[in-house]
């Protein structure tokens, strides 16, 4: 790589222009307090040439039924056995109760791989808030899962797909994706949907005309050419089936006793933004995920590249679980002034990153 690809690849990110493999590898060659500003400073142009000052938010909520999960990867303090100290099981009630007092915008379901909550009774949770609240949106089960209720439903996956699209789901989060590295996969999470397996069921989503998100979880040892490979395979894929509505690249939370003691610095966090918002020019939206990031972290994200901070998120455990020291939930007056502060123009949007109701 010489400093001629970087150059490059600043010049045509800048004006959100593709970038070659050489030019993509040329972003993270060497990252030093020159090259960290200068990516800010490219990332916020190809963003502001898309979004000019908005910065979006959603009023959502987090749904976990329970976080009882078998599949044993190692960087994960959310999972628990049954009989673990914090194990928990939701009944559908208080999953109904949750919806009714927060009245969200949105929904996003995703729970651990058992048969407390198998592929039938989620099918029916999703039925049911469909006929209870029909105007939520409903973003419900990673490609993990997907995987995990065809295998011990006996569905296809496509039959699985069809039938919660039609209970009345909307969209696919992007959990589940990792990073996209078979070295890391055969370490970390060897039992559950892998690389290839995450893709294929994403594009198969979107060929049904089901939208979903992309994830990449860094910061646990990964490279950056792993990170770099990450990128330039979900391009490969949008540019296949175009369902992918959002990038959120999510900083590993070590968590107490876990096998690395820190995660990502806020500046490798700002940097994982910048270049992903660089290379990945056909996925319109990239969030800044303040839950894993910090608030204040997550509010700088809208400078380096990012035009969302996802939501208020009410009820959220698997980042607080795993570790990460922030609030809660934010309320939106709260949102309002963090986008603010940031220098930005907040505008809640729906599901489908549709405003409502314009500026605030």
């Amino acid at each position: 790589m010489g400093y001629d690809f970087f150059e490059k690849a600043l010049e045509k990110g800048s004006r959100c222009e593709r970038l070659s493999r050489k030019e993509a590898y040329g972003l993270a060659e060497a990252i030093t307090p020159d090259r960290l500003h200068r990516l800010g400073v490219a990332a916020l142009a190809n963003r502001q040439r898309r979004f000019d000052r908005q910065a979006t938010y959603v009023f959502n909520l987090q749904i976990n039924p329970t976080n009882i999960c078998g599949s044993g990867c190692t960087f994960c303090n959310y999972a628990a056995s049954k009989n673990a100290p914090h194990a928990y099981v939701l009944e559908e009630p208080e999953i109904f109760e949750q919806v009714e007092r927060l009245g969200p915008t949105e929904v996003h379901i995703v729970g651990g791989l058992n048969q407390i909550w198998p592929f039938k009774r989620n099918l029916e949770l999703v039925r049911s808030l469909r006929n209870r609240y029909p105007d939520l949106h409903i973003k419900a089960f990673t490609a993990v899962e997907i995987d995990y209720f065809a295998k011990t439903s006996g569905l296809s996956e496509s039959t699985v797909l069809d039938q919660l699209q039609a209970a009345g789901m909307d969209a696919m989060p992007g959990g589940g994706a990792e990073i996209f590295s078979d070295r890391l996969y055969r370490q970390h999470w060897k039992n559950k949907t892998s690389p290839d397996g995450w893709v294929r069921i994403h594009q198969l989503a979107h060929g049904k005309g089901i939208p979903t998100n992309a994830t990449m979880l860094f910061g646990f040892g990964d490279t950056w050419n792993e990170r770099i490979d990450h990128f330039l395979i979900l391009r490969r894929a949008q540019d296949q089936s175009g369902g992918f509505s959002c990038f959120i690249p999510l900083p590993f939370q070590p968590g107490a006793g876990n096998f690395i003691q820190n995660g990502p610095t806020p500046l490798e966090t700002l940097s994982v933004l910048a270049i992903s918002r660089l290379v990945l020019d056909n996925i319109p939206h990239l969030k800044s995920y303040w839950p894993m990031t910090g608030l204040e972290t997550g509010a700088a994200g809208l400078t380096w590249g990012a035009d969302d901070m996802d939501g208020t998120i009410s009820e959220e455990k698997i980042a607080h679980l795993a570790g990460a020291a922030t609030p809660v939930g934010l309320a939106r007056d709260n949102m309002l002034e963090t986008i603010r502060t940031a220098g930005f123009l907040p505008v809640e949007r729906d599901g489908k990153f549709s405003p409502i109701g314009g500026e605030k």
